[in-house]
């Protein structure tokens, strides 16, 4: 019998994160999600996972602002599984930063949980990643090469993930491949105020006429990790737009 694989999913009880908790989970994966507020979407997740396979999802509670909260979450993890065959780094903060307003604070925010966390959970699961010859999967933006008005602080904190990506990639080979995903329009944010003229016209800039959807970005997810022979790569998953 094939040793059950696993999947440590971080910000994954919502949203994008929940979809691809669902899609690796429907493969065959054991799933670990990190939340960290949203512990009653969480739980039923969880709960909807379990009801389809026995044992096949735990939930870990982590406040990426607090490096107690973190390694806590970090021995939990390493205590509750034998393996670990991919990461998914999917947590991420995003919030607009003028430049006449931006703080020393919000760059630290924005850069810890998009590209500073993300980089020393690889290094804590490094051994796990080894031993199962797994992969990392990092989620950026594929606006990041084009940038955003007054996202800024957001858009540097991105290109760093982008360039630890490639940057791991070399350091790690061949046991453990790292790549990422730069979604386009999948979701609009959830605190977005954008009327519907201004959302069209985001979408008249996209190849494909239409926003994607978060099952889009799991199946490229998924996809890095059978494409055993792809590392320090940037997927775009944004309909063209970056083409335009």
């Amino acid at each position: 019998m094939d040793k059950e694989k696993v999947v440590l999913i971080t910000g994954g009880s919502k949203r994008i994160g929940a979809n691809i908790a669902r899609y690796f989970h429907k493969m065959g994966f054991k799933v670990i999600l990190h939340f960290n507020s949203s512990m009653e979407e969480a739980e039923s997740l969880k709960n909807d996972l379990l009801s389809k396979r026995k044992d096949s999802c735990i939930t870990v509670q982590a406040d990426f602002s607090d490096e107690i909260s973190i390694n806590k979450a970090i021995k939990e993890i390493v205590n509750s599984t034998e393996a670990l065959d991919v990461l998914i780094n999917n947590a991420s903060g995003f919030f607009s930063t003028p430049i006449e307003t931006a703080t020393k604070e919000q760059w630290s925010s924005l850069l810890d949980t998009n590209a500073t966390i993300p980089l020393f959970l690889v290094q804590a699961f490094k051994p796990m990643l080894e031993s199962s010859n797994g992969c990392v999967i990092n989620i950026s933006d594929s606006e990041v090469s084009s940038g955003i008005p007054q996202y800024s602080l957001y858009c540097a904190a991105k290109a760093a993930l982008e360039s630890i990506t490639k940057s791991l990639a070399k350091e790690l080979a061949p046991k453990i491949r790292v790549n990422a995903i730069a979604p386009g329009i999948i979701l609009w944010p959830e605190e977005d105020h954008a009327d519907k003229e201004i959302r069209e016209q985001i979408i008249n800039k996209t190849i494909l006429g239409r926003i994607g959807h978060p099952e889009d970005i799991a199946a490229a997810a998924y996809l890095l990790y059978k494409s055993t022979y792809m590392t320090g790569q940037v997927l775009k998953v944004d309909g063209g737009r970056s083409s335009l």
